[in-house]
């Protein structure tokens, strides 16, 4: 009514814009990424360059979509989707962009690691990377990333965190940023 937000609107807010800078920091493959609080997801963006034929992408796309349920099979043996489409950025410059979005409350951190390695065997040095991965951080700083990004992976799962904001975090001129939308 007079526009406040409880204390615990406030912290679930700033839980979720850590948890998405805690995703592009450990995961530098990851270009920018976004959650629909409705559907409970988080799409992830990949961008590659270069001159790949549309089949060549969708079989990559399906690949990556195959990994991710085989994944899931092996490791908590359920069936979790993933829907994956590949936009053409720019003609000109070759440039197409994977969209990968994934239910937050089933998301696993080996998952990720899975889909960031498969990106960066299938399309090497094509595929745009932010020059800060973790292992160029300061360590105690990556340490920490990390552990909170295990953290925070947990408490969604269990819901104690309820993400409520439509937000975006992407990567802007060798920062990370989170904003509502």
């Amino acid at each position: 009514m007079f526009g406040f937000r409880s204390q615990r609107s406030k912290e679930e807010e700033k839980a979720g814009i850590q948890f998405l800078a805690s995703m592009l920091v450990c995961y530098p493959e990851i270009s920018s990424l976004s959650y629909d609080p409705r559907r409970s997801t988080l799409t992830f963006e990949f961008i590659v360059r270069g001159d790949y034929p549309a089949r060549e992408l969708d079989a990559f796309a399906r690949l990556l979509s195959e990994s991710i349920e085989t994944y899931h099979v092996l490791v908590a043996d359920e069936e979790v989707g993933a829907n994956i489409w590949v936009e053409e950025v720019s003609a000109e410059k070759k440039t197409v962009m994977f969209h990968v979005e994934r239910d937050v409350m089933t998301l696993e951190r080996d998952e990720l690691t899975l889909i960031a390695r498969l990106f960066t065997e299938r399309f090497g040095k094509a595929l745009l990377v932010d020059e800060h991965s973790l292992q160029k951080l300061e360590e105690d700083f990556a340490t920490v990333q990390s552990e909170l990004l295990d953290q925070m992976l947990d408490q969604v799962q269990r819901r104690e965190f309820r993400f409520r904001m439509h937000m975006v975090g992407l990567r802007e001129n060798d920062r990370v940023v989170v904003y509502n939308r």
